[in-house]
């Protein structure tokens, strides 16, 4: 499988403490979340579906992702490594844990088909893992790849995204600097059609890295987020894995 070309952005630190004694007794709460010692963690980089959509209904799959995490920590001792300090909701991000081998839940739970990669740790290593496990699982239409609702969607479509996270993919046509923001438009018509942005320090990273978003002009790429409607349907770009350079135009 070939590698990934990703723009390279702002990565979400998550500042990480280690807790590596075995943990018995986790419970989930969702395919992504499970409380221990009385204490709430949330898997850091993936998203599973959750109980608690804006439309108020419960996600496709969230039944079946509890599940799977559920099967995942009692059938060996958890083992948690690099967990951020608890946030002000309470839960802690866990960047790894681990039950019984070398693979993390994040991991297991991805290539099930469980889960969706959402970069959050600056940790690009694992997140590439991350999402060659979901290229695979999504290719075998396993789990929650397998349901209408969470397919990869035309940019020409993404109307129908606003309000969750997708996965979206089009061809750029355009780029343009707006204020302190930096927009990558895949239509005419920046009002309607679906654009990826940029803060202006994002895009200044990237750039002091020897990347210039000016160079995707006319580009194939597959952006990830949350889809807000912002003149039109629109991703807020904040991490270097939600983008994905699938091809550049001659």
């Amino acid at each position: 499988m070939r590698r990934r070309a990703f723009i390279i952005g702002a990565a979400a630190t998550i500042a990480p403490s280690v807790d590596a004694a075995p943990i018995e007794g986790a419970i989930a709460t969702s395919g992504d979340r499970f409380t221990a010692n009385g204490q709430e963690y949330h898997l850091a980089d993936i998203l599973a579906p959750s109980a608690y959509a804006l439309a108020g209904d419960v996600e496709p799959y969230f039944d079946e992702a509890k599940r799977a995490l559920e099967h995942l920590l009692a059938n060996a001792s958890l083992t948690i490594k690099d967990a951020g300090a608890a946030t002000r909701w309470g839960a802690r991000m866990v960047i790894a844990a681990r039950v019984g081998d070398a693979q993390t839940l994040q991991h297991k739970l991805v290539a099930l088909g469980a889960a969706r990669v959402a970069p959050q740790s600056d940790n690009l290593e694992r997140i590439e893992q991350l999402l060659t496990a979901e290229d695979a699982s999504r290719a075998a239409r396993k789990g929650l790849w397998a349901l209408p609702a969470y397919q990869i969607i035309d940019a020409n479509k993404a109307g129908r995204a606003v309000g969750g996270f997708h996965l979206v993919e089009g061809k750029v046509r355009s780029i343009a600097k707006v204020k302190s923001r930096f927009y990558i438009n895949f239509g005419t018509d920046y009002k309607t059609d679906f654009t990826a942005s940029a803060g202006s320090r994002v895009y200044h990273k990237w750039a002091s890295q020897g990347f210039d978003l000016a160079s995707l002009d006319t580009a194939r790429l597959r952006i990830r987020g949350f889809v807000e409607a912002i003149s039109g349907p629109s991703i807020a770009l904040t991490h270097r894995r939600q983008v994905e350079l699938l091809a550049r135009s001659p």
